[in-house]
């Protein structure tokens, strides 16, 4: 199950490379919790793969969408331009006892 469906107040930060969100732990509280997301998803040569790294070095405008399910950017090619917006679906990203992981 994605973390959207037990996390709260999605954004992100450094360039858009860290998902911060308040996440509810077994407890039912909400904890604060980050994740950086270049360490899990990656570009080659325009497109958003997840098992790679370091993303948002060569991409542009990345965003939250769809209530925080979905990363979008323009990622960059390997001949320089940009891709128009791609995304990828954030359901790989748990909320595990109120801590973001990458599964």
């Amino acid at each position: 199950m994605s973390y959207a469906d037990s996390s709260r107040n999605a954004v992100l930060t450094n360039g858009g490379r860290t998902l911060r969100a308040e996440c509810q732990n077994a407890d039912g509280n909400w904890v604060t919790s980050e994740i950086d997301l270049d360490t899990c998803i990656g570009n080659p040569n325009g497109y958003l793969g997840w098992g790679m790294q370091n993303f948002s070095h060569s991409s542009e405008d990345i965003k939250l969408e769809e209530g925080g399910r979905k990363l979008t950017c323009r990622p960059k090619t390997v001949d320089g331009g940009f891709r128009e917006r791609q995304g990828i679906d954030l359901n790989r990203i748990q909320n595990v006892n109120g801590r973001l992981v990458f599964q």
